[in-house]
């Protein structure tokens, strides 16, 4: 009895090792999956921040900014912060600290295990430069680039004032490679030692080179030469006017390094602008303009009977034929041209009739009369013959009249021509007195 007791006993005591033991995977599967999720979804960055001799510097400001956040700490004694970022972020790291600088922030691509960004910091300094001509004139805009180790630094970039000068404050001390580059001037690269406050003059040199313009009819693949005009500005300067002649060409000596704003210029055709940069050798520029667009219609006929049809052409400014232009007549849409740019309309109204032209914004006209078919008859007309006769004798001139009547048919109306009946009567007796007068003794 005892015996059956105690495996009683037992079995319940093992009862609820047993469920546990059952339920343990679950929770296991869980409690890893919360693990992992934690561990994929972020990832540290460790940030070391040393001086120019390698000491740990702390408590220097330490900013990281990653997609929308940015998040600040300070380094501790031994020079380091440490920050959580997204798994696979690009991370840009910036360091601040008292009487130090640093002329660039650290970037990282993708960050996905742990890293460590490792920072030099050198005692902060301002560079400041002047820029002159050969005369000792300032340099006003001259564009300077100072890099260190080879970098293009934002921070210590820039253009000097009207006084020819350029000032960097704040930036590491150390060796640069100063470029100036002036508008009309030949660039110039030089050293430059940046400690404490550090001053350097740069002297530049003018100079000027030959650029090319041409000026072609771009609607050609042959690029048929186009006699313009070039009109020259630097900023809102007017520089000059060219005209590339016959050749479409003109050469035309321009300051170096200098940025002009050229606007080309064609009766007939769309004005181009465009900015040209010159450099510090020859070059050339080509413009290809093309003729403001237009459309033009011509009627086959220019005067129609009213109830016909007549053939209109349309063409763009190449005279070249206008594939689907809408074709209206007296204001109503008849008709579309072909490949070929014609289309046939009727004209149904006497007098001048409107046919109009439309494609896109373009729009042409031209005029076509319209005529009635003529309803006319012939009308008759006399037409008076005067006949002089002249006898040989010394007898007295006589003079008669012919009538001749014009039907509408054209003919005379008499059955022979010359005179009527009684009129070749009377010149029958007059020719018989005149011959008895002469046989009188």
């Amino acid at each position: 009895m005892r015996t059956l007791l105690g495996v009683f006993v037992v079995a319940v005591c093992l009862a609820p090792v047993a469920t546990a033991a059952s339920v343990a995977p679950g929770a296991t599967t869980q409690a890893g999956a919360s693990t992992t999720d934690a561990t994929t979804a972020d990832v540290t960055i460790t940030v070391n921040v040393v001086d120019a001799d390698g000491n740990p510097v702390s408590g220097a400001n330490v900013t990281v900014a990653y997609d929308d956040t940015t998040r600040t700490s300070e380094t501790f004694a031994n020079g380091k912060a440490f920050f959580d970022v997204p798994d696979g972020a690009d991370v840009s790291v910036d360091v601040s600290a008292d009487e130090l600088a640093l002329n660039r922030a650290k970037t990282l691509s993708n960050v996905d295990a742990e890293t460590t960004v490792n920072v030099t910091m050198y005692p902060a300094a301002t560079a400041v430069l002047t820029v002159q001509t050969p005369n000792e004139q300032p340099v006003e805009d001259a564009r300077v680039r100072m890099r260190k180790d080879g970098d293009v630094l934002t921070s210590v970039s820039g253009r000097t004032a009207a006084n020819g000068t350029f000032a960097a404050a704040g930036v590491e001390e150390g060796n640069y490679t100063v470029t100036v580059t002036a508008a009309g001037y030949y660039s110039t690269t030089e050293s430059f030692v940046v400690s404490n406050r550090a001053g350097k003059t740069v002297t530049v040199e003018p100079g000027s080179v030959t650029v090319n313009f041409a000026t072609v009819d771009g609607h050609f693949a042959d690029e048929r030469p186009l006699n313009a005009n070039v009109e020259l500005y630097d900023g809102d300067e007017f520089v000059s006017n060219i005209s590339t002649g016959e050749s479409g060409q003109r050469r035309v000596s321009l300051d170096v390094n200098t940025n002009y704003r050229a606007v080309v210029k064609k009766s007939g055709y769309q004005r181009e602008s465009r900015v040209v940069s010159t450099g510090e050798s020859d070059s050339s520029v080509t413009f290809a303009i093309n003729r403001t667009p237009t459309l033009s219609i011509e009627a086959a006929n220019a005067q129609v009977v009213t109830g016909q049809t007549v053939r209109v052409s349309v063409a763009d400014e190449y005279d070249e034929p206008v594939n689907d232009a809408s074709v209206r007549v007296g204001g109503e849409t008849v008709a579309a041209t072909d490949e070929n740019g014609e289309a046939v309309v009727t004209i149904e109204s006497a007098g001048s009739v409107e046919v109009v032209a439309t494609k896109g914004d373009l729009e042409a006209t031209t005029t076509v009369r319209g005529v009635t078919p003529s309803t006319d008859t012939t009308t008759a007309t006399t037409t008076v013959t005067t006949t002089t006769v002249t006898t040989t004798t010394a007898a007295p001139t006589t003079t008669t009249e012919a009538v001749t009547t014009t039907s509408e048919d054209g003919s005379d109306g008499l059955p022979t021509p010359g005179f009527g009946s009684v009129a070749a009567l009377v010149a029958v007796a007059l020719s018989l007195l005149a011959l008895a007068r002469r046989r009188e003794p």
